[in-house]
């Protein structure tokens, strides 16, 4: 009996732990990165570490963000066993403001965690304010000027100048009244809507030119009808 108990007590002793299966897990040095405040228009760019911290190569077999506005780049498809690998990402901030968060979905051969969330986030400050965003110009009479404004405010750090203004309908021209703008000061945007007789809709852009090297051009949707 003391044999039988010596000999399994030494099988025991070499047997691998239960622990101790081969595979491979993934493990994400800060899976969130807080860009904080930036300027609307201005790139991010940041590299998330992958590490392998299991005993056999670990796969990445798919990268995934939520957004077309996020790039992303890998530097390794294959991570072996104790190394590491970077998941580049770039976000363009251009057309966002406000508070945002942006994922990127990874998947590998991590029986454990087949899928790792990445997350960039953070606010997007806008240097150029715009007061309406969209002009709605309602019912206007046809042979009738009606004229409206927009409030331009220069959120930025240095003075903002605006070169120009046009409106992509015939209907519609617009004025620049102020061409440059202090750190914090507004300038007003005269718009003047003369419809025709036999317009029935009004639907189309304005376009306005700076001299700001993130926004050197913005689009303004202008809507209306026309009473005949």
């Amino acid at each position: 009996m003391k044999l039988i108990s010596m000999a399994l007590t030494i099988i025991a002793c070499l047997a691998p732990p239960a622990w101790a299966v081969a595979a491979p897990e993934i493990s994400v040095d800060r899976p969130t990165y807080d860009f904080g405040s930036i300027s609307q228009g201005k790139k991010v760019e940041h590299a998330f570490v992958i590490r392998n911290r299991g005993n056999v190569p670990l796969a990445i077999k798919s990268i995934r963000p939520s957004c077309g506005c996020t790039a992303i780049a890998s530097s390794l498809s294959v991570i072996p066993p104790g190394k590491s690998g970077e998941i580049k990402a770039s976000f363009n901030s251009a057309n966002y403001s406000g508070a945002v968060q942006k994922t990127i979905a990874v998947e590998s051969n991590d029986p454990k965690t087949p899928a790792s969330i990445l997350t960039i986030k953070g606010t997007i400050v806008e240097d150029i304010q715009l007061a309406p965003k969209q002009l709605n110009l309602g019912q206007v009479q046809a042979g009738v000027t009606r004229k409206t404004t927009i409030t331009v405010t220069n959120k930025a750090k240095k003075p903002l100048g605006l070169i120009a203004a046009k409106s992509t309908l015939q209907q519609v021209t617009v004025t620049v009244e102020k061409k440059l703008l202090k750190p914090g000061e507004s300038g007003t945007l005269l718009v003047s809507t003369t419809p025709r007789k036999g317009d029935r809709l009004l639907s189309g852009y304005l376009s306005i030119t700076t001299d700001s090297p993130v926004k050197p051009e913005i689009s303004v949707p202008v809507y209306g009808s026309t009473q005949n």
